[in-house]
């Protein structure tokens, strides 16, 4: 892809999103975008076939951005928990910046849409899954976990993250009441 093609790429995909964050996702439609950018809606077809490939270009760019912060790097502390909630905290501050909940909104997609976005979704999930594994591994009392095919490392944060994803969803500030459950769970 040439330089310019790159910029009228990045051109659109940030008008999108730009929509996105003022308007909600659901508000996004070819015509506004090329207006925004000043160009024929026939050249965002040039880089976006469909609607569709132009939102789950959003939707993957949200997810990137969202999950930039996310790096076990970041994580430098020890304990597992309290890296648990400034995981927690980055992803719920990120998702405050947005007019309409995205969460929720995906939910308002077109069938083919959503399953797109979900499968993208499904894509960062699993990142994620694999950062909260990596922060269990740096936690002296839970790398010596006795893990099981019961309660395995994976289930594990697939579980937490499925439950940290519901809170994101319901836009609770804290997670301090789920820290202590999953304290219960792990103690041994």
């Amino acid at each position: 892809m040439d330089r310019s093609s790159k910029n009228y790429r990045e051109k659109i995909l940030l008008s999108a999103q730009e929509i996105a964050l003022k308007q909600g996702i659901t508000n996004i439609d070819i015509r506004s975008v090329a207006k925004n950018c000043g160009i024929a809606s026939g050249t965002v077809y040039n880089y976006f076939p469909s609607k569709g490939d132009l939102l789950v270009a959003v939707i993957e760019s949200f997810w990137e951005d969202a999950f930039s912060n996310i790096e076990c790097k970041h994580f430098t502390h020890s304990s597992f928990y309290i890296n648990l909630e400034r995981m927690y905290s980055i992803l719920n501050e990120y998702l405050k910046k947005f007019k309409e909940n995205w969460l929720e909104e995906l939910s308002f997609l077109k069938t083919h849409e959503k399953q797109l976005g979900k499968q993208k979704q499904s894509e960062y999930f699993k990142i994620i899954t694999n950062r909260i594994m990596a922060m269990m591994d740096m936690d002296d009392d839970l790398r010596t976990y006795p893990w099981s095919e019961g309660i395995s490392k994976e289930k594990m944060a697939e579980f937490i993250f499925d439950n940290m994803f519901i809170k994101l969803r319901k836009g609770e500030p804290d997670i301090s009441f789920f820290i202590i459950v999953i304290k219960k769970i792990l103690a041994y």
